[in-house]
């Protein structure tokens, strides 16, 4: 990140959230021309995911899948414009991070005092959050803009800031048996270019996890699509 990004953010203190990182991995490897330019401003982000019908999704994923309490702390990974807020209960310590500058002023326009936002991409993380210190660690839409090597350190370094018992949810396109044509078609044009299987997305996480939950959901949005849910946890 450039030094006009990190001004954008108005945080100057960002350190590393993936302890031992190497600088030299590249950032996260995305289409990024035409319409998928455009899906970089907040706004248009919104109106694009409210034409989807996302917002229903987004609420079974807190309410089935990430099941918030009270006096949780939780970390949001790429949280966007921080739009995971709208649906979490009160209470709970929340902080979102990424690369994006104006994703993190949307997020600080619409949340603050709500929740604490920071611009940084995954390489180079947050400051001080220190390990064994969160309840949750949420990355929606997140792994398929990875490739394997960045996201099995961000799977590892989330184990290392979860709490015993501490649980990582995420949720990502997949392509997997019984797709419609349709849906893997659509599936395909999609930002990220790491879209993986249901067990791909496990192997992943079971270098990092002692017990990994799959789900695949298909049908939630307005149009063909499928999510892949997982929610991985360790005993200690």
């Amino acid at each position: 990140m450039n030094g006009m990004e990190r001004g954008m953010c108005g945080e100057d203190t960002i350190n590393d959230f993936l302890i031992g990182l190497d600088d030299r991995i590249p950032r996260m490897s995305d289409r990024a021309r035409g319409v998928y330019r455009l899906l970089g401003w907040p706004r248009f982000y919104e109106a694009f995911q409210q034409v989807l019908g996302a917002r229903a999704l987004r609420k079974r994923f807190v309410d089935d899948f990430l099941r918030p309490f009270s006096g949780a702390r939780l970390l949001d990974v790429g949280c966007g414009p921080g739009s995971l807020l709208a649906d979490l209960p009160s209470g709970v310590e929340y902080i979102g991070f990424d690369v994006n500058p104006r994703y993190i002023e949307e997020a600080q326009r619409r949340y603050r005092g709500r929740g604490r936002f920071f611009c940084a991409s995954i390489e180079e993380g947050l400051p001080g959050l220190g390990q064994n210190t969160f309840d949750f660690v949420v990355a929606r839409s997140l792994l398929h803009h990875l490739n394997d090597e960045e996201a099995n350190q961000l799977l590892a370094s989330a184990r290392r800031h979860l709490r015993p018992g501490g649980t990582f949810v995420s949720s990502d396109p997949t392509f997997h048996d019984g797709q419609s044509v349709m849906a893997r078609a659509v599936i395909s044009f999609d930002r990220g270019r790491h879209v993986r299987s249901p067990e791909a997305y496990r192997s992943l996480a079971e270098g990092s996890f002692d017990s990994v939950e799959m789900r695949v959901i298909q049908g939630a949005l307005r149009i063909p699509y499928s999510h892949c849910v997982m929610i991985a946890k360790s005993s200690a």
